[in-house]
């Protein structure tokens, strides 16, 4: 018996050790799920606090998953461990005052930067611009990767409906009767922001939220390091963000 068919066994049963089972089996997505968040913990107890909050995500997705639906487990728990553990770094808080306040400035760089050069802003234009040090830039830029990921993820209000910006990066075509025009063009707007990024750091973005690739996987297909496809995807996403902020999809203060 396989994993997704433990499921509907423990679901119709309800059987503590199928239960059991089910979570040790499906286990990996957790770690999985971790991995690809890049994430800079400051010590091993929150690194298990973490953790803990992905596997509360993996037994709420089994207690409320519902067999009935044209759905695989493994891809309903994935994105509710995802969920729980944005949920836990919000709460906490991971980036320090002091490392927001870069995180705005070298933001607010890279939107001047573009209009005035009529191009992307390389690093060492973007630190010479804010007066800071090329090593701390790159720092910087990483830590967005992580930071923006998680707000990208967060549900936004649009016209009383929450839309995760996220969900625009899977390029797909199909247009259910849920989306609302609002709705729809919001999403457009990501999408359309996503296309106006450089070649790779377009490539890398859609690897990464698509393909649900780790940075590790995707400097190995790029031959780059782990730590620069970091660098490229939270320089992306600054420039999705301003581009939403220009078009007053995003408050100034997200």
């Amino acid at each position: 018996m396989n994993n997704e068919d433990l499921v509907k066994e423990y679901l119709k049963s309800k059987n503590p050790k199928l239960r059991e089972q089910v979570i040790v089996g499906f286990m990996p997505i957790v770690r999985y799920v971790i991995g690809r968040m890049n994430l800079a913990v400051r010590n091993k107890t929150e690194l298990e606090d973490i953790h803990s909050s992905g596997i509360i995500g993996l037994i709420r997705a089994l207690e409320d998953f519902d067999i009935n639906k044209n759905a695989s487990f493994k891809t309903y728990a994935t994105w509710r461990v995802r969920g729980y553990i944005l949920d836990y770094l919000r709460k906490i808080d991971i980036v320090s005052r002091s490392d927001r306040a870069k995180l705005k400035e070298i933001e607010r760089s890279i939107s001047r930067l573009a209009f005035e050069l009529n191009r992307e802003p390389t690093n060492i234009e973007i630190a010479n611009d804010i007066g800071m040090d090329l090593k701390e830039c790159h720092r910087v830029l990483e830590m967005a990767q992580m930071n923006f990921s998680i707000s990208l993820d967060q549900p936004h209000d649009v016209d009383g409906e929450e839309v995760r910006l996220s969900e625009a990066i899977p390029d797909n075509h199909a247009v259910g009767p849920f989306e609302q025009l609002s709705r729809k063009n919001t999403l457009d707007s990501v999408k359309n922001a996503i296309r106006k990024l450089p070649e790779r750091q377009r490539l890398i973005v859609l690897m990464y939220y698509n393909d649900e690739m780790t940075l590790l996987e995707i400097g190995k297909v790029l031959n780059l390091s782990e730590s620069r496809i970091s660098r490229l995807l939270g320089k992306a996403i600054f420039t999705i963000r301003n581009e939403l902020r220009r078009l007053a999809i995003l408050e100034p203060s997200t």
